[in-house]
This record gives structure tokens, C-alpha cells and sequence, in this order.
């Protein structure tokens, strides 16, 4: 396959595609890696207005996609090592992370990628959430058949392989690293939870969860901040019990700062 039959399979699985310069990792438009499209006609169209990506790189946008990658890093760290441990403490089979799809970094680290279903939260994305492994939902990230100065990256498992993520893949960015297998993470609030609150307002008792939730939910998929707030405002007049002004600033300015503080953390230049 040639790099633009890549790209629409990505797409067609309905990743966000960005293109990076070549051999480098990164997008140097404004925007960086959200300068990112699920059809084909709007990447090529941007390419169109940007020659110098035309024979660039390929990275996804994890941010706007339902997709979440495992990161075993190699040389830095003993990802590998770190993550066969933590399969043995959890009883999982340690040939799990190839029942998806795969690629292999050039630096030899590996990228297992799995799909959200639809209507279920991602998983928290989390740095060195072991040694070595990341989890990451909420960033850009280098794809195969992407070239850098250290080597290629390259598909391990087909494409076709990949899998809706299994509950593992929760546990570890949950920071599951010494509890027991039975212990197993639940988002707290379902995306049909979070319409049920634009609808009827936010649940006496727990009010300051719910706005918390919804504001987080819709930082991530990139509302612009003024809109959240004034969503939060309205969803709050609907409750039976409305949180004070006060209480509902703070909870928009909080969620605002974890967001903030989360894309600093976040190499806008995209992942290994």
C-alpha cells in the first residue's frame, strides 16, 4: 500500500488524520496535530493549501478520534518488561497485546491500537502509567508508513485486527499497577448519562460530579471554553436543586485547568 491508502484506511475505521513535515513528527500549522480530518476530500483539500505536507508524514488524532493507544516504550525505558509483569499480576494472558492491531516505532517501542464503542467513555490519558507504558487518548501520534531519522514505522498485525479496547486497557490508566484484577474501572458517567443532564439538569447529591463530568467531556472534544460555560449554566438552571454561582464557577474554572494542564503535558508535536 502506498501512504495515502493508509490514510483512508484510517479513516474509513474513522480516525482524524493530520499530516506532519516529512521525516519529522510533528504539524507546524497553528493548531498543530488538530489540523486533523476524517474524509479524505477535507485532507486533501488542506493538502491542496499546503504543499510542504504533501510528501509528509501521517499521524491521528487521538483527541477527536474514537481510538486509544497502548505505548510500550523500548528505548527508554523496558516498556515490555514493565507490561508482562503487570499481564502476569492481573492474570492476562501475555500475548494479549497482539490480538489487535499493532505497529512497531523506530526506536522498536510498539503502538497497540483499539477502538471506543460508541456511547463509551475513553480511558484517561496517562504518562508513564507503569514504567515505560502510556496510555494515550488525548494526543497526536505518528503512524505507519511514517518515516523519522531513527527508521520507519510499521504495521506488526494488519489493520484489519483491531479490536474494541478491553477492560485492561481502563485498569492501567485507572493506575490499577498493584490491585487486583477484580478491581475494574467504570467511567462514572456514560455519554447517555451526560445527554440525560442537558435534558433534566444535574442530580441533587451529585451535582458538583455531574457538572465536573460534562465540563471535562466537552473540553476534551474541543468546545470552545465560552460555550461550556454557558452550556453549564443553562444545564444547571434545569436542576431541581441549581448549584450556586459560585459553586458552578468553580467547577468550570477547576475542569478548565486539569484541561489546560493536560495539553501542556501533551507534546503538541504528537507521540513516538
Amino acid at each position: 500500500m502506498d501512504k495515502w491508502d493508509y490514510i483512508k484506511q484510517y479513516q474509513q475505521a474513522g480516525a482524524y488524520v493530520f499530516m506532519a513535515l516529512p521525516n519529522q513528527k510533528h504539524n507546524g500549522i497553528e493548531g498543530g496535530f488538530h489540523n486533523s480530518f476524517n474524509k479524505w476530500v477535507e485532507l486533501k483539500n488542506w493538502i491542496r493549501h499546503h504543499s510542504d505536507y504533501t510528501n509528509g508524514n501521517v499521524g491521528i488524532d487521538l483527541s477527536k478520534s474514537d481510538l486509544v493507544v497502548v505505548d510500550i516504550d523500548k528505548h527508554k525505558h523496558n516498556g515490555m518488561a514493565s507490561i508482562l509483569s503487570w499481564f502476569k499480576t492481573h492474570q492476562i494472558a501475555p500475548d494479549t497485546i497482539q490480538d489487535t492491531y499493532v505497529e512497531q516505532t523506530p526506536t522498536g517501542g510498539l503502538h497497540a491500537f483499539y477502538i471506543i464503542p460508541s456511547g463509551q467513555d475513553k480511558p484517561r490519558h496517562v504518562i508513564n502509567t507503569i514504567n515505560g507504558v502510556d496510555v494515550l487518548s488525548e494526543t497526536g501520534i505518528t503512524v505507519a508508513p511514517s518515516i523519522i531519522a531513527e527508521g520507519q514505522y510499521g504495521q506488526i498485525t494488519p489493520f484489519d485486527q483491531i479490536k474494541a479496547i478491553p477492560q485492561w486497557v481502563y485498569d492501567l490508566a485507572n493506575g490499577l499497577g498493584t490491585e487486583t484484577p477484580n478491581n475494574k474501572y467504570k467511567a462514572k458517567y456514560s455519554l447517555a448519562d451526560r445527554w440525560k443532564m442537558t435534558i433534566n439538569g444535574f442530580d441533587t447529591g451529585e451535582r458538583n460530579n455531574q457538572a465536573m463530568s460534562l465540563a471535562g467531556y466537552l473540553f476534551a472534544i474541543d468546545v470552545t471554553p465560552q460555550d461550556i460555560y454557558d452550556i453549564m449554566q443553562e444545564i444547571n438552571a434545569r436542576s431541581n436543586e441549581p448549584l450556586p454561582d459560585h459553586e458552578l464557577n468553580t467547577v468550570y474554572m477547576s475542569a478548565r485547568r486539569r484541561e489546560e494542564k493536560k495539553r501542556v503535558r501533551m507534546s503538541e508535536y504528537g507521540r513516538d
